[in-house]
């Protein structure tokens, strides 16, 4: 699934609760290899796209400079997330929008503001970040941080394409009521009977859904996004031999998703949000093997599921001399590439996201320029 250590820097900060309606702050901090949508707000559909979130720790000048990088690659779609100082998120989206790009929002749930006074999260162990319990949050609370949010990007004149509460939490980065193992280098949970109390992540997912119900209905109060797509948290594709790698208990995709179904998932989103890191050290059939068995939930017939949002894929590149060598990474770019166009002419993805923009291992923006793989993955 790539170097975690490089896609999680920058992802995961602890929120501090702000005075009066600042309390509410929003949201996202999260991940992101990948970003598109299924219509741009000027111009014809995109269906790929890429990912830059954490916008607002730059300065004015910094969002506007990476946003007016990613337009003038000719990329129409990016998934963007929200997160403290929220002025400056909801500005990175405004900005976004004004330069022509459709905008998916990403919704952290690691966020106190989203939990009863005196909640605490799930310690990292010192390994990972603590992280919050999804069978803690409270649907209410949520609902008020994000009708807020929502209304003061509806005021700024932006149609979202979609927004996708929370990220992956089939595994224990970003779910609380999933085990970190004392140590690394152990064996972790295989399914939901191996787990210490599958109770509270039987809560959690019925929890989630509920989440999933409130962003429906607050985007329908809003006038420009009340057509945004409601798109599950991208789900991580975690090897078991890596989640026992980091002592970090994961649920398979498929096995996260019919939990989440049994809980009234098909009612409540558009689509499936799943993340695909097929590692580029493999081989042409192991890597396709690897994206196949991670879209098995992707359905397009409604009673045996939903399409599926790819909301971070990709592949890293160490190097750093410049000009860059892009020349591998582009080959396995396109040959997976290749395999999500034939399936959205299917009708089983609906849009794929790269990560990330500008991040030091996976980027595309490299040297000044688009690099040979991010022409690959993201232009249209």
């Amino acid at each position: 699934m790539g170097d975690l250590a490089s896609r999680a820097s920058g992802r995961r900060r602890s929120f501090r609760r702000p005075a009066l309606l600042r309390r509410l702050i929003p949201l996202v901090a999260a991940s992101g290899l990948a970003a598109a949508a299924v219509a741009a707000p000027p111009g014809a559909p995109a269906q790929f796209g890429v990912n830059r979130v954490n916008l607002a720790w730059l300065d004015a000048a910094g969002r506007e400079k990476v946003l007016d990088q990613i337009a003038q690659s000719g990329i129409r779609s990016v998934r963007l997330s929200v997160t403290n100082p929220i002025d400056a998120s909801i500005d990175a989206v405004r900005v976004a929008h004004q330069k022509g790009l459709a905008v998916l929002l990403e919704v952290s749930l690691n966020n106190r503001a989203l939990y009863p006074e005196g909640t605490k999260p799930r310690s990292g162990r010192g390994r990972i970040w603590d992280m919050y319990r999804l069978s803690d949050i409270s649907p209410d609370l949520y609902r008020t941080i994000v009708g807020d949010v929502l209304q003061r990007i509806d005021r700024f004149g932006v149609p979202l394409v979609a927004v996708e509460p929370g990220n992956e939490i089939n595994w224990g980065a970003y779910n609380g009521d999933l085990d970190i193992q004392p140590e690394a280098n152990v064996r972790t949970a295989r399914s939901l009977a191996d787990l210490s109390d599958p109770a509270a992540l039987e809560r959690g997912a019925a929890n989630y859904v509920q989440l999933l119900q409130v962003t429906r209905q607050e985007l329908a109060k809003t006038k420009l996004s009340r057509g945004a797509k409601v798109v599950s948290a991208g789900l991580s594709d975690i090897p078991p031999a890596h989640a026992d790698r980091r002592g970090i208990d994961s649920i398979d995709p498929a096995s996260f998703t019919a939990l989440l179904r049994k809980h009234g998932l098909d009612k409540a989103a558009d689509g499936y949000g799943i993340h695909i890191y097929p590692g580029g050290d493999t081989s042409p059939s192991a890597r396709q093997q690897h994206v196949d068995q991670a879209l098995s939930i992707c359905r397009t017939r409604p009673e045996e599921g939903k399409p599926c949002w790819i909301t971070e894929w990709g592949y890293a590149n160490t190097a750093k001399t410049c000009p860059a060598d892009d020349r591998r990474r582009e080959r396995l770019v396109k040959a997976t590439r290749e395999r999500f166009s034939e399936l959205m002419r299917a009708g089983r993805i609906a849009a794929a996201f790269y990560f990330d923009w500008d991040a030091t291992t996976y980027g595309i923006w490299r040297c000044g320029e688009l690099s040979p793989a991010g022409r690959a993955a993201v232009t249209p």
